[in-house]
């Protein structure tokens, strides 16, 4: 019973809430959030139900990502019990609805997942509308609207609204779809249809408009990189992957090359990525190294793994570093289209917090309500905004800071944390892959976004598969 609960929620979840529309895109942030909260409610009454005496076993910790929950678990909890607007911290903000009770829900949801095997049907299934969204998008963005939604323009995309929504949701199901096409057999019907679905989604991520899709671009690979480079068979399922990745760059330049006077929005660093024909190099090299690899496994060649994921390693450190100066030397007001000035805010927002603040935060979605009861604060953000509304921090971990303060902070990386480590000690797994990109992925994004009801409930689902498979002793 508790298989066929998850698996209908599952392909619910995936197939209802991204083209959900009450309004149109009027209030779309609160219409999905609402019906996120009804079905995580109801998927959760019915677990409880189904589990009923087997509850206190679920919850037992075994490994450390079981840990890790249960801190981020408590943490919430304390940063509920302590929140001034108690209503506001357990129903979420109107318009975004990640409070308390969606926290819970995505918990509950998590222990769902990690008891249960997933089928690759339910998987499957629950990929067909986000491949829809995929289109939809792509189309939207040069001006053709298959669907007349109320409220529709430039900055709106698909069915899920504002382009940081869209590169959300995107930073969820385009690195599934990577991870799902590395683990399928190389050349197989499911490997091709799980291409075509990537290269949909990867066009979609190079045109949709934020500067943060080429975050999620360069994250999935990098990481999917560092989990091949260990075994030939490995860097070859990567090659081809970057193979679709260097189609999809180079379909989008073409694109822009011959419609890009239709093309809705303002150029990106995403966009920029595919200009000047990058892809087809991409394309090129990956076929040059894929045949190069195998020559060398043809003629018994030795495949040093180690030596190149020590190596591999050492680059991306050094490059890391390298950016972080780079990045710190150039950082100002105007920096990340104004998530300068934001950050800037949100940092004396949460200097301003009182000792027992900084620990526990204001509450769940609090940001909102606690910078404009302040008047100093309120008059500094109404004159940065000329009136427009700042109800997050646009970065995941200073918002939590803010909002369940160092105590939550360090119960969510210490959850990101154990879980990647987790994925990547079980790498061999297919289903440790699958789930290691997204939450990745979307872990980047976050850096320069924000939680929302279309993406975040789909990382504690992946959570929760991701766990599942990494303490089964066979893949």
């Amino acid at each position: 019973m508790l298989k066929y609960l998850t698996w209908g929620y599952l392909i619910i979840i995936c197939a209802f809430l991204p083209v959900y529309m009450k309004d149109g895109y009027f209030m779309l942030g609160e219409a999905k959030g609402l019906a996120f909260m009804i079905m995580g409610g109801a998927f959760s009454l019915l677990l409880l139900l189904v589990c009923n005496r087997k509850i206190p076993s679920r919850l037992k910790a075994a490994n450390i990502v079981d840990y890790a929950v249960l801190a981020f678990l408590f943490s919430n909890i304390i940063t509920f019990i302590f929140a001034a607007d108690k209503k506001l911290s357990f129903l979420g903000l109107e318009g975004w609805r990640c409070g308390f009770l969606s926290i819970l829900l995505m918990i509950i949801s998590f222990y769902g997942f990690k008891n249960t095997k997933l089928s690759k049907y339910v998987l499957a299934a629950g990929l067909v509308a986000p491949l829809f969204e995929f289109v939809l998008g792509s189309l939207n963005r040069f001006g053709i609207y298959p669907i007349s939604i109320y409220g529709q323009n430039n900055s709106f995309l698909a069915n899920l609204g504002n382009i940081n929504w869209y590169v959300g949701f995107l930073s969820v199901f385009v690195p599934l779809g990577i991870g799902v096409g590395y683990t399928r057999k190389l050349f197989s019907k499911e490997f091709f249809i799980v291409s075509a679905y990537n290269f949909a989604g990867l066009v979609a991520l190079f045109l949709q408009g934020s500067d943060s899709g080429l975050i999620v671009v360069a994250g999935t690979y990098l990481l999917l990189l560092l989990i091949s480079l260990e075994i030939r068979e490995g860097f070859k399922r990567f090659l081809l992957q970057l193979m679709v990745l260097g189609l999809s760059m180079e379909t989008v330049c073409l694109l822009m090359l011959l419609a890009g006077e239709f093309y809705t929005y303002e150029n990106s660093l995403t966009l920029s990525a595919t200009k000047g024909h990058g892809g087809l190099i991409i394309l090129a090299a990956a076929l040059f190294l894929y045949r190069l690899s195998r020559f060398f496994e043809e003629i018994k060649g030795k495949w040093r793994g180690k030596l190149f994921l020590e190596c591999a390693l050492g680059i991306l450190i050094i490059g890391a570093i390298a950016l972080v100066v780079r990045l710190m030397g150039s950082f100002d007001l105007e920096f990340g289209n104004g998530r300068g000035v934001i950050w800037s805010i949100s940092l004396d927002i949460f200097k301003s917090l009182s000792p027992w603040q900084k620990m526990l935060g204001v509450g769940q979605d609090g940001f909102y309500g606690y910078a404009y009861s302040r008047p100093e604060l309120a008059e500094s953000l109404l004159n940065t905004f000329n009136g427009d509304i700042l109800t997050n921090a646009h970065c995941e971990l200073l918002t939590i800071m803010i909002e369940r303060g160092l105590l939550g902070l360090f119960s969510y990386l210490l959850l990101i944390g154990a879980s990647l480590y987790s994925f990547f000690q079980n790498k061999r797994k297919s289903a440790a892959v699958i789930c290691a990109l997204p939450v990745f992925a979307y872990f980047l994004n976050g850096l320069v976004s924000f939680s929302t009801p279309v993406s975040t409930p789909y990382l504690f689902i992946l959570l929760g598969i991701g766990a599942h498979y990494c303490q089964e002793k066979t893949n």
